[in-house]
């Protein structure tokens, strides 16, 4: 048991071994882009430690009803480490929303770290391209609300009266079909005096994309009133992690139990730890190009990254987590793939470039609507699965073809590929993203692809199959989601077949 608590912040010591190899002189730039990486490591690790400390807790609770109370004591001690490693620490892994990045909208003011201004409805903030780790999250900010000085002034008038409460808005702004879900309507109330500011927590908002673009506005204008925000942030939601399931700690053995739990958490720490390191790759290239002045600090940084990768993933790196332990062995790995620059067949049938080989590639799992008309039997197939017209599914396979061929373009590509192929010679296979994740997830949540299910006589393992029920789940919502995405907007279900 000793040897867990290292692995629990795993994502912690690598942060800080960047900072030891840090130089104490650097451009402010960079400081802050490392900053922010190690905050979202520390957020990542906390998460995960705190979905440990549970699973903890039933082994203790089972070794303590088997009698073994020297164990079940020290299994309480690792929980009161545990929960001491990041006490005090839930401040220093917010991000903040700096006025001094945000576009001023209406009569909003931002007066240093402060905003005010609401005179206006709609007045207020937004942070264009904001890079945010996705994830769930609380929006906080600190508020003094009060109300404005009347003499002698404009609001003198009986037409602008102090209010007690205030109406504001948060949203993710995107055309995307999920954007009422990051869309919070909240009050402000008025203060007790002039000084004091009240903290106000808002969420969670869950975001699945980045960067993002976020708004901060007033639902109405409020000229007699003095409205003063500041210290707007986003705090990662900590306490969401759902304690691990009883069914996966056998009562008659806490030793596998916790060799269960612990490899568990490891994975999750990996995938969470590669996430942020990708970012922070991401953002360090960025600054490549934007200040070329700091080619030799970031290509010092890069290095660092490097070494530090290559210690903690082992020779066959990152990709032998998913092709041993993440349940697609014999899947063929194939990394920083680009889309070929012919269009492709149509949204699911495309052809990559990789180490100057070119392959022809089909999604599995998923069917998007044929371009042309040739295909009579898709075509029919994929109107009885939308319920639309034979021609509307044209229509449809043309957006998703250009929808791949964007989407996808100059990307680096990861697929996991079946060692079987088509007869034609087509690989099927699952596409990977940067910061996005599974591409078919993409195509089924815009309504640009029905999920095909596998025959049943084919064996899949617990991974395949958690992927297919992701991918089902995803359909179900978008096609409820009001309004619809893509092929569901044509639906005969909704507003009669056609979009109004």
């Amino acid at each position: 048991m000793k040897r867990l608590l290292p692995v629990l912040i795993f994502a912690l010591h690598a942060s800080l071994a960047l900072q030891a190899q840090t130089p104490v002189q650097e451009p402010a730039t960079l400081t802050a882009t490392r900053t922010a990486f190690m905050r979202q490591v520390m957020a990542d690790s906390q998460l995960l430690t705190q979905q440990y400390e549970r699973a903890l807790a039933k082994v203790e609770t089972e070794v303590a009803t088997a009698g073994d109370y020297e164990e079940a004591r020290a299994i309480r001690l690792r929980r009161e480490q545990l929960q001491a490693l990041y006490a005090g620490t839930v401040s220093s892994l917010a991000t903040p929303l700096p006025l001094m990045q945000a576009r001023m909208m209406g009569s909003a003011q931002a007066s240093g770290e402060t905003l005010g201004g609401w005179r206006s409805n709609g007045s207020g903030a937004e942070w264009l391209n904001f890079r945010l780790m996705p994830g769930s999250y609380h929006l906080e900010f600190e508020v003094n609300m009060s109300d404005a000085p009347v003499a002698g002034s404009i609001y003198a008038s009986s037409k602008f009266q102090p209010q007690q409460t205030a109406l504001f808005e948060f949203d993710e702004v995107t055309l995307l079909g999920i954007a009422a879900e990051n869309h919070r309507t909240f009050e402000i109330k008025r203060s007790t005096d002039e000084i004091t500011f009240t903290t106000v927590r808002v969420g969670p908002l869950t975001f699945s994309r980045n960067p993002v673009t976020l708004r901060f506005t007033a639902a109405d204008g409020y000229p007699a009133n003095i409205i003063r925000i500041r210290n707007l942030r986003l705090v990662p939601v900590t306490d969401a992690a759902a304690p691990v399931s009883t069914a996966t700690l056998p009562p008659t053995s806490s030793t596998t139990a916790m060799q269960q739990a612990s490899a568990t958490l490891k994975d999750a720490i990996d995938t969470a730890r590669k996430a942020a390191a990708a970012k922070h790759l991401d953002e360090l290239n960025d600054l490549a190009v934007t200040k070329p002045a700091l080619k030799g600090q970031i290509d010092a940084e890069l290095r660092r990254m490097k070494r530090l990768g290559d210690q903690k993933t082992g020779p066959a790196g990152m990709h032998a987590i998913t092709m041993t332990g993440g349940g697609f062995s014999g899947f063929e790995d194939i990394s920083d793939a680009r889309l070929a620059d012919e269009e492709p067949l149509s949204g699911e049938r495309f052809k990559v470039v990789h180490e100057g080989r070119t392959l022809m590639v089909r999604l599995l799992w998923v069917d998007c609507a044929p371009p042309e008309e040739d295909d009579e039997p898709r075509v029919k197939r994929f109107a009885k699965h939308f319920d639309i017209e034979d021609e509307d599914v044209i229509a449809v396979g043309r957006t998703a073809r250009e929808f791949t061929a964007s989407y996808l373009h100059d990307k680096p590509l990861r697929l996991l590929i079946r060692p079987d192929r088509d007869k034609d010679g087509t690989m099927a296979a699952l596409l990977f993203l940067p910061n996005v994740g599974l591409y078919q997830n993409v195509l089924i949540n815009h309504g640009l692809a029905a999920v095909v299910a596998p025959a049943r006589e084919k064996q899949h393992s617990a991974m395949e199959r958690a992927f297919l029920a992701t991918l089902s789940a995803l359909e179900t919502a978008a096609r409820n989601r009001k309004p619809p995405p893509g092929a569901w907007a044509l639906s005969a279900e909704t507003n009669g077949g056609k979009v109004p």
